[in-house]
């Protein structure tokens, strides 16, 4: 086969995999999934089931020919679809992911396969395996940085494979992308346990695209990941409350605006304003379509939807007082008005996570007295407020739930104002809910044992 021809003999193509697979990876090279399989090798596996049915079964037309199953696959894409739509379920830490960067040259005219779109649709792309071809790939789409395309169509087409047969040895990764110095500082101690070189690095950067996707249009954000992942996630959860019950016997000479949870929620009561993150969010306008309201009209509807709730009805007077203070503080992620430019909030689900250290300055400064109980009880309803719904109606993973929870009481306020959020919003949605919930519970208390 001839060599690639010299326009595209500085591109690379990209393989992303999670850092647990990297021991596997050096040890055995990449390894295309059926030989992985046939090995009994565990790997770290993220990729849709149904997608990866008609990979297995998906025929290659020319090269080594087979099923897609027996090629490692890249992609020549920076920005990738597929990514972004595994960290916009919120089933994955981009953190915890490294992007493995092989120079086009090295595999294209050795055996490699490419095609003009993404082998995961019903109907295969065409696959090339002449270098000149590379040419008949939509290359503006495949370079673009934006992170939508305009069409489904082009959306495959940008995410063109490279496809090596069987494997690919680690030594051909020349450079390794990760998201900042954390993972890189993991990714230099696996390689330096196996006694091997390390090729270079790059933060999100690289060969001029980027490769994760992060709040960049917010102030003081631009570096953060855009969503944040289970694992992250559940560590700031567990520090909120370390913290603050670390804190409970060290705040002599401190005044407080409130001596308890019942002071603090008579106040919200009063003047919805009367805690700091609920002025942030009060007449805050949002540009979510989900949403017809603002935020804090919103706020207040989940309020009403808790108190006429079965389960706050039959709760008791503690559990209560939990319950309609978190949904006051459920959405305090979306604010100050100032983190939006023109003061409009445009849609925004990683809120429940930016809400973790709001909560945790408003039990530190401003309640005096709270137990353990209360705190992890708001701190739980307030960080994952929507994580029942999404589970029943985006495909966050349900092992989330399970990670979690300590009983089924836990459960049972979750999926309260879990519920309450989701009334608030739509109605329809709400039914649908509604069919799901007293099965889910019961599944979460037989998988973790609780009476």
């Amino acid at each position: 086969m001839p060599s690639i021809p010299s326009k595209y003999e500085g591109r690379y193509c990209y393989h992303f995999t999670h850092i647990d697979n990297l021991n596997t990876i050096i040890e055995h090279g990449l390894l295309c999934t059926n030989l992985k399989e046939a090995a009994g090798l565990a790997h770290f596996n993220v990729a849709s089931a149904g997608i990866q049915e008609r990979r297995k079964t998906m025929e290659v037309t020319c090269g080594a020919k087979g099923v897609v199953h027996d090629y490692v696959p890249f992609y020549l894409c920076s920005v990738n679809p597929m990514f972004l739509q595994m960290v916009n379920t919120k089933n994955i830490d981009q953190q915890d992911f490294v992007i493995l960067a092989v120079p086009l040259k090295a595999v294209i005219g050795n055996g490699a396969v490419f095609t003009d779109a993404s082998a995961n649709t019903q109907v295969a792309p065409n696959f090339y395996d002449d270098p000149q071809d590379l040419d008949k790939l939509n290359w503006a789409e495949i370079d673009s940085q934006k992170w939508s395309s305009h069409t489904d169509q082009l959306r495959h087409e940008k995410m063109a494979e490279v496809l090596v047969p069987r494997k690919i040895d680690i030594s051909e990764v020349k450079t390794i992308i990760v998201f900042n110095k954390y993972p890189k500082k993991r990714v230099t101690e696996i390689f330096a346990e196996k006694e091997i070189d390390l090729p270079m690095f790059s933060y999100g950067y690289f060969n001029k695209g980027n490769f994760f996707y992060t709040k960049y249009k917010i102030t003081g954000h631009e570096d953060t990941s855009l969503l944040t992942g289970p694992r992250v996630l559940r560590e700031r959860f567990n520090k909120v409350i370390s913290e603050l019950n670390k804190q409970r016997s060290n705040r002599q000479g401190l005044e407080f605006p409130f001596a308890n949870l019942y002071e603090a929620l008579k106040a919200i009561r009063e003047d919805f304003c009367a805690i700091a993150e609920l002025e942030g969010i009060n007449g805050l306008e949002t540009e979510n379509e989900v949403h017809q309201e603002n935020v804090s009209d919103h706020t207040k509807k989940v309020v009403a939807k808790i108190l006429i709730s079965d389960y706050y009805k039959a709760a008791n007077e503690e559990d209560r007082m939990i319950l309609e203070f978190s949904a006051y503080l459920h959405d305090i992620g979306k604010g100050p008005k100032t983190k939006w430019p023109g003061g409009k909030q445009k849609a925004y689900p990683d809120h429940p996570a930016d809400g973790a250290h709001m909560v945790e300055r408003i039990m530190h400064e401003d309640i005096e007295t709270l137990s353990p109980y209360q705190i992890r009880m708001i701190a739980l309803l307030v960080i994952y407020h929507d994580l029942i719904g999404e589970v029943f109606g985006k495909n966050r993973g349900r092992q989330q739930v399970l990670d979690i929870v300590e009983s089924r009481k836990e459960v049972e306020m979750l999926a309260a104002i879990n519920k309450a959020d989701v009334d608030a919003i739509n109605w329809f949605w709400g039914m649908e809910y509604n069919g799901k919930i007293k099965a889910f519970i019961d599944w979460v208390a037989a998988e973790k044992g609780f009476k």
